[in-house]
């Protein structure tokens, strides 16, 4: 029993002012790239199910290119697998602050997509076994929690969400990335789930046991070097998704190659200089 692990997509992402030939933000256009390509890595994989554990949008009101484009590449991801459960779990971003709003998400529904965006919900698949609590950003925020904890017949029993775990952010990482619902990691480990499927935090890392954030697909943060320090300290080459055996236990870091590459530059001491020093030591730099 396989499960393909992605979240933090932030499909319609924008960042700095270049544009593709065709007009639309580089960086939105690199972040949809990331995705186009984790989909054709999935469809090969063949999991028994996908789940995406929120922040599939980086806004509450996404862009219509963005929802364009994801709507292809979900319907896509269906077509393909058509047998594979498809969950997709309401992240931060994609949750609005007014209940009249509405969620984009909801329109996934059509291409067979199981949209947990407000309360938590049990889902549960028999034929393959496997039983998924999933809860969106908006049920952790809820004045009753939603318990954490198996449930059901299943063997294979999953927990899906979108929270952030004190002490895995970085503090310059924390102040950018304001919005996150707390989840203690004792929360977590004690339900003895075959796996914790996480969101939110944009670095891929093992907290515990069973228990994973997947990362994001590309750098789609405001303080992306850290992002990539933090990377460069756990070891990590770049984005990708997880692909996890709920049997053995057993994750397989699934890369997705970068569209361009993020450059850290060292810090400059600028103490005492005019403005042609400085030119000159970013010249260098750069």
């Amino acid at each position: 029993m396989r499960v393909a692990h992605l979240a933090d997509l932030h499909l319609g992402f924008r960042q700095y002012h270049r544009q593709t030939p065709a007009g639309l933000n580089q960086r939105e256009a690199d972040v949809a790239h990331a995705f186009r390509q984790a989909v054709d890595q999935v469809i090969a994989a063949r999991p028994d199910a996908v789940i995406v554990a929120g922040d599939l949008f980086h806004s509450v009101r996404p862009t219509n290119p963005a929802i364009l484009f994801a709507f292809h590449e979900f319907h896509r991801l269906k077509q393909a697998l058509p047998d594979a459960p498809l969950i997709l779990v309401a992240g931060n971003h994609d949750t609005p602050r007014a209940v009249e709003t509405g969620s984009i998400l909801s329109l996934f529904e059509s291409v067979g997509a199981e949209v947990v965006s407000e309360e938590a919900r049990r889902l549960s698949y028999p034929a393959l076994g496997l039983s998924v609590l999933a809860v969106p950003h908006m049920a952790l925020l809820a004045g009753e929690r939603p318990e954490l904890r198996p449930e059901g017949p299943e063997p294979f029993q999953v927990l899906a969400t979108h929270g952030e775990v004190p002490n895995v952010f970085r503090p310059e990482e924390a102040a950018m990335e304001y919005g996150g619902a707390l989840l203690s990691l004792e929360e977590l480990a004690r339900g003895g789930w075959s796996y914790v499927a996480l969101g939110h935090y944009h670095v891929q890392q093992e907290l515990a046991p069973r228990i994973w954030y997947c990362g994001s697909l590309e750098y789609a943060s405001p303080h992306l070097w850290s992002e990539l320090a933090r990377e460069q300290q756990l070891g990590l080459d770049g984005k990708g998704w997880l692909l996890v055996d709920l049997e053995s236990g057993k994750v397989q870091r699934q890369p997705v190659p970068a569209v361009r590459r993020v450059i850290d530059l060292p810090r400059l001491e600028g103490a005492g200089c005019v403005a042609a020093d400085l030119d000159a030591k970013v010249a260098k730099a750069v």
